[in-house]
């Protein structure tokens, strides 16, 4: 009888380990499951996030609201999406080689000067465009050699020759400008500066003011002006 109670008891306790193995495992498997419930929760919120913010963007330039996003080939043939410099102060400069109103603006070392206020291309991204429906990635790098004394910081001009981005922004004239914040609101939009003909000592540079109340934390005012300059050269068959 003491024999037949020994064994009973010992397969007692060999059961009761086999059995609190057997629920840890399970806790451990419940556990791993919510913690792959949990991250696919996430990933699901970062999609959600992204499609919102994506649904959110207006097909327009609006002050005040997220900028429009696009992707365009630099003339080296490097891409550029505007949703990438997310982070970064962005200006966006409508280009044209030809133009003389984008020529004296580079003369007077206008941008650069801008630039260099702001810390540099380390602090604020410039991307000028060009629009001009004859444009190609070739007559930009012959520009750019030809005008290396005239510019101290080499940004990407991004082509747009079937005129999708000017249109989208509703590009008027080289140059027309467009400040948008680290958040990717678009800030500020319209001309360079309030000297159309280039007389004034010491004209009011609109993108400088943009710049300048951002980095304060103050409210950017004007926030829209009239852009002067040539006319963008759309494609009229695209």
């Amino acid at each position: 009888m003491k024999k037949w109670t020994y064994l009973f008891a010992i397969s007692f306790l060999a059961a009761g380990v086999l059995g609190c193995d057997d629920e840890s495992e399970a806790e451990e498997t419940e556990e791993e499951s919510q913690q792959e419930e949990l991250e696919e929760g996430d990933e699901t919120e970062d999609d959600q996030g992204e499609a919102e913010e994506e649904a959110a963007a207006p097909d327009e330039p609006i002050i005040g609201e997220l900028s429009p996003d696009f992707t365009l080939v630099d003339e080296q043939g490097q891409s550029h999406t505007l949703s990438d410099y997310r982070g970064d102060v962005v200006v966006l400069e409508w280009f044209n080689i030809p133009c003389p109103f984008v020529r004296r603006h580079y003369e007077a070392q206008t941008f650069d000067t801008i630039i260099e206020e702001f810390g540099g291309l380390d602090e604020i991204t410039w991307l000028a465009i060009d629009t001009t429906f004859d444009n190609t990635p070739e007559d930009t790098l012959e520009w750019k050699e030809e005008s290396a004394e005239l510019r101290n910081h080499d940004y990407p001009v991004l082509q747009d020759p079937d005129g999708d981005v000017g249109r989208l922004y509703g590009a008027q004239t080289t140059p027309h400008m467009f400040v948008i914040d680290e958040e990717g609101i678009l800030r500020y939009m319209g001309a360079i500066d309030d000297d159309p003909s280039g007389n004034e000592e010491e004209p009011h540079n609109y993108v400088m003011a943009a710049l300048t109340a951002m980095a304060e934390g103050e409210d950017v005012s004007p926030t829209e002006t009239e852009p002067y300059g040539c006319t963008v050269k759309y494609d009229e068959d695209s």
